[in-house]
């Protein structure tokens, strides 16, 4: 099926494998020049990235600088920006129930399911705007609408995710700018 990607600059977050490696490869095989950022490349990335049309970024998406510097580097290298992929995301498991959660579990959760993604879309928006229609694709959690106490802080963080990417959507789509979200379920991806 033609999806008439051929040609358009995607940014993945979390791209060196699960789901965001999935992504990558998809797009690729779309004809998709992909800028995939990760704290580390990985050995499926790199392989992507030898074969051309993958632009591989170390970067730690939960500093306050990261995602600008990723999105700077997408710019730099593929002159724009017509897809945003937030796929970035963790979830620990916290089996002694909501009281063992600390403020710093809360605050890591935070900035990993829900601040990495909105640093990403504020530094990626200006340059989406430039090519509209433009898309940015978040992948959430099953977890946003059917929370579990186990992964409490995620499933808040990823509730708050979805509530962000629907206010977008309002926001920026008279403007050519669709903002769409996904709600995997469980997911068993290599570590």
């Amino acid at each position: 099926m033609d999806l008439q990607l051929n040609g358009k600059v995607a940014v993945v977050t979390g791209g060196s494998k699960g789901i965001g490696l999935a992504i990558t490869r998809a797009m690729v095989a779309e004809g998709v020049r992909v800028v995939a950022g990760a704290r580390s490349e990985g050995p499926d990335l790199a392989e992507l990235a030898s074969a051309g049309n993958v632009h591989p970024v170390a970067v730690d998406l939960t500093a306050p600088d990261g995602p600008a510097r990723l999105i700077d580097e997408a710019v730099r290298a593929f002159g724009g920006i017509d897809i945003l992929v937030n796929n970035v995301g963790a979830a620990q498991v916290r089996l002694d129930g909501f009281l063992a959660v600390t403020d710093e579990d809360w605050a890591n959760s935070l900035s990993v399911n829900f601040l990495s993604a909105v640093r990403t879309i504020r530094a990626a928006l200006p340059h989406l705007l430039e090519r509209t229609p433009a898309t940015i694709v978040t992948v959430s959690s099953v977890n946003a609408f059917l929370p579990d106490p186990v992964v409490i802080d995620y499933s808040a963080a990823k509730a708050a995710l979805s509530n962000l990417c629907k206010s977008l959507s309002k926001e920026f789509g008279p403007r050519g700018l669709r903002v769409n979200m996904v709600s995997p379920g469980p997911v068993e991806t290599a570590a």
